[in-house]
């Protein structure tokens, strides 16, 4: 189905790239170490101009909140760890910035990656650091394009609607909507969601609109936010008032956008909290649910989650005196709106391994969608192969290849002097010979031959010091975060043991050794792709 605005926002995207035009004048990463963040420090300052634009200023912070802080706290934490830090090194005060009316984009990387394991564990626990299909430049090398590179060069195109707003995204997902990036803010926060009529009860399930954070949005464009809630439940609230779907209903994606009023008044509000590193709050049950529902609603949703219902409704009413001083304090906007994104928008979650794949293979089809992903990573509507290569219905960069049969496959960074793959996804792998089908092969290295079984996944971690190569597996079919503690037949140690394990790891060192490895597996340099 042709999508013609999704084919501008494309489009637009990958034109913003090429002439730096567009992009977030802040680009903020909160990672889940100091190693991390030291990584996309230097990862983004290197590839400046081909994801954030050239005059951007990059700023990683970690998360050192033992717990976990939640995706509210967590955001007000890693906003205000970047302004002490660019004062220190930079004398540039973000909200001063925000007054100005800069834009500021920040991306959270937080999670074990529990359901694509192995291959955050290949990239050292930093799972928005898995490869995708594309390429960008560091240092003059060409290398593949990660998760959260991608992401940062799809929602720079926001920047430009968002003057003097902090934004706030998610490392792992990548979506092109189907409505304009363009839209004038009016409402202090604005979440992205698809908005659609609401559904029968029958489409509610289909559309598994329970299974997400659900936005309403009344017929003054104020929109409220609750949690994972069935059709019945969603009826209920609107027959009773609490909710109005007079504009439709949305599912949110769980990133949004705040005016620098509403930035600072949280950061204000939640000030102890933010010093004593203690507790966990998120954005939909502890910001917007409490600001948007009025009491009954908002203990209805909450009190399977909470039986305390004297700290609930504290909460409450500190939110709701929160939003009378903010809403008297700054009238010009509203409180919480919706930016749709389109019902027909491209949505490629990576967070899970037979995502990963389907969505790197969604590259082979000749579909408009298909169309848009490779016009998005840059690649062409056709590979070229070396002479001695049999290759049809695949897609191959920067692969070097003597020989082989090749079929319905994305290959990315191949070096083998054979090859006989089908139906197969392989990513940054070196080996003399390599045979596999459908499976997936993550940045494998052997002197030998690499030989996948039909529905394998195999991901190769080098750990220095001290200095192992582990050859992690587990097929198409497990739920990877179920057997996140379970042994693997094959495996050397458990998901869990390996996350241990690669938190001690050096990471500037294991990745020499990779490096080293994979140049002692290259024999021979056969012709390129």
């Amino acid at each position: 189905m042709a999508r013609p605005q999704v084919e501008l926002n494309v489009k637009r995207i990958a034109l913003s790239q090429e002439t730096l035009r567009e992009g977030m004048d802040v680009v903020i990463v909160s990672a889940n170490s100091q190693q991390q963040a030291d990584y996309w420090l230097d990862r983004l300052q290197h590839t400046r101009g081909q994801i954030a634009k050239e005059s951007a200023l990059i700023c990683t912070v970690y998360e050192n909140w033992e717990g976990g802080a939640g995706n509210g706290l967590g955001t007000l934490y890693a906003y205000q760890r970047a302004r002490h830090q660019l004062l220190e090194t930079h004398g540039v005060d973000l909200e001063s910035l925000l007054i100005e009316g800069r834009s500021i984009g920040l991306y959270h990387t937080a999670g074990k990656g529990t359901r694509l394991a192995p291959l955050p564990g290949s990239e050292y626990n930093n799972k928005a650091a898995v490869k995708l299909p594309g390429y960008v430049r560091v240092r003059g090398t060409p290398v593949p394009i990660t998760i959260l590179e991608s992401v940062i060069r799809q929602t720079s195109a926001y920047a430009a609607s968002r003057p003097g707003r902090l934004s706030v995204f998610w490392g792992d997902q990548i979506f092109v909507p189907s409505e304009s990036f363009d839209y004038t803010p009016r409402h202090h926060v604005d979440i992205l969601a698809s908005i659609r009529e609401v559904p029968n009860a029958e489409n509610w399930e289909k559309q598994k609109l329970h299974k997400y954070g659900l936005i309403a949005v009344g017929e003054d464009g104020e929109a409220s936010q609750v949690e994972k809630v069935s059709y019945e439940e969603a009826m209920l609230f609107q027959h009773s008032g609490a909710l109005s779907f007079a504009n439709g209903c949305g599912i949110s994606l769980g990133c949004f956008s705040l005016s620098a009023p509403v930035l600072r008044a949280l950061v204000m509000e939640f000030f102890p909290e933010l010093r004593q590193r203690k507790v966990l709050m998120n954005t939909d049950e502890h910001f917007w649910m409490p600001m948007t529902l009025d009491w009954d609603t908002f203990l209805s949703v909450m009190q399977e989650r909470s039986k305390d219902q004297e700290t609930l409704r504290a909460h409450y009413e500190r939110m709701q005196e929160f939003k009378l001083r903010l809403l008297h304090d700054h009238p010009g906007m509203g409180l919480l709106g919706a930016v749709d994104i389109g019902k027909d928008a491209l949505w490629w979650d990576y967070g899970q391994i037979p995502l990963y794949i389907e969505n790197n293979r969604k590259l082979l089809g000749s579909d408009d969608e298909s169309r848009y992903m490779r016009y998005f990573f840059g690649v062409p509507p056709r590979s070229t192969w070396d002479g001695a290569v049999d290759a049809d219905g695949s897609v191959g960069l920067n692969c070097r290849i003597g020989s082989g049969r090749i079929r319905n496959s994305v290959l990315v960074g191949v070096h083998a002097e054979h090859i006989q793959v089908e139906d197969a996804v392989i990513i940054d792998t070196v080996a003399p010979s390599i045979e596999a089908n459908r499976s997936l092969i993550y940045n494998a290295t052997d002197n030998e031959r690499i030989y996948a079984r039909p529905n394998t996944v195999r991901a190769d971690v080098f750990i220095d010091p001290p200095r192992r190569h582990l050859k992690m597996y587990t097929d198409m079919n497990r739920d990877a975060s179920s057997s996140w503690s379970q042994r693997i037949s094959g495996n050397p140690m458990t998901f869990e043991e390996l996350y241990d394990l690669n938190t001690h790891v050096d990471m500037e060192r294991a990745n020499l050794f990779a490096v080293r490895a994979k140049g002692r597996a290259l024999h021979q340099d056969p012709g390129s792709t």
